[in-house]
Order: structure tokens, then C-alpha cells, then sequence
């Protein structure tokens, strides 16, 4: 970033394991990023050992591809889209459900493949972006406590998946 980026949004600065846009802010200059890093850093000191710097994409439409096992299901219903805090770009649709499925699906084999010890089989969330050209990119894989809203049967399968896996996972540490 430097001081010729003073009107575009560029980047984003969050905290992990915040919620709820708690700890996301939009520089606009590269000495804003240090203000905005510095304030973070003093904020979180001893309880989030980083932060995240991250572009801004142009069409700001994220997808939320929710898996269980590997395996992508569906897109979630979170709302995503514009934050007041940021400006330009736009909030535009884009692939269908099953591009986004695919993709979501083809992403995870990779992750795998470079973090084979990832826990990978339980709940996963794969957050899809467009870049400027109109590809796809991944902005972040959730798991644990990712957010998996949706319509009441997604959310029941999802709900009876999780019990059934940690309840496998306690037993066999268990039985250990």
C-alpha cells in the first residue's frame, strides 16, 4: 500500500477469533494501516497473537460453501456484502451454486493435500470471493465454530452431523 492509494479501499485489517466485524478496519493509507495495526495490537495484547491483512476485493459478494466431512454442501446464508466503513467496489452475484460447490470442493482437496494433519472431517467453511478478473479465490477456510445458517433442514443435517461426530471423537479418545 502506499499514500497513491489514498481513495481506494485496498485493505482490510481484522482480528482473528472476533466476531461480528468487531475488529475490522479499512485503511486508507499506509499510515493509517499502522494507526489501525498499533490500536489492534494494544487492544488484544496477550489474548490474539495477530492480525490479518487482506485485500478488499471490488465485487465484495462472498459465498459461504458449508462441508461436512470434505464434502461441500451447501452455501450458507450469512449476510456479506458492504460495510459502511468501506467504499467502492460493488455487490455483484456471481457463479451458481454448483461452481461454487465444485470450486468449494476442489479448494479443500488442496488444503488437504498442503495440510495433510488439518482437521478437515468435521465442519468446514469455505469462503469464496471473485477477484477483478472474474476468478474465484478463496479468502478463508472456518472450521469449529464456523457459522453454518441456512434453511431448517441444511441446518438439522449439519446439527445432527456435528453431535454424531463429536460424540464419535470423544468415544474414541475414550477408549484409548
Amino acid at each position: 500500500m502506499n499514500d497513491n492509494e489514498e481513495n481506494n479501499c485496498g485493505w482490510v485489517i481484522k482480528a482473528p477469533f472476533t466476531t461480528n466485524c468487531e475488529s475490522v478496519r479499512f485503511p486508507k493509507s499506509f499510515d493509517s494501516m499502522k494507526k489501525y495495526m498499533r490500536v489492534l495490537s494494544q487492544k488484544y495484547y496477550g489474548n490474539i497473537p495477530y492480525l490479518m491483512i487482506q485485500p478488499c476485493m471490488y465485487n465484495r459478494r462472498e459465498y459461504k460453501v458449508v462441508a461436512l466431512n470434505g464434502k461441500p454442501l451447501y452455501i450458507a446464508h450469512i449476510a456479506t456484502g458492504y460495510n459502511k466503513k468501506s467504499t467502492g467496489g460493488i455487490n455483484k452475484a456471481f457463479g451458481d451454486t454448483d461452481s461454487l460447490l465444485t470450486f468449494a470442493g476442489r479448494a479443500i482437496e488442496k488444503f488437504r493435500t498442503n495440510a495433510p494433519f488439518a482437521i478437515t472431517d468435521g465442519l468446514m467453511r469455505v469462503d469464496i470471493f471473485q477477484d477483478a478478473t472474474g476468478t474465484m479465490v478463496v479468502n478463508e477456510f472456518e472450521s469449529l465454530d464456523a457459522s453454518y445458517s441456512s434453511t431448517t433442514d441444511w441446518q438439522m443435517t449439519t446439527h445432527c452431523f456435528l453431535i454424531k461426530y463429536w460424540e464419535t471423537k470423544i468415544v474414541d479418545l475414550l477408549i484409548r
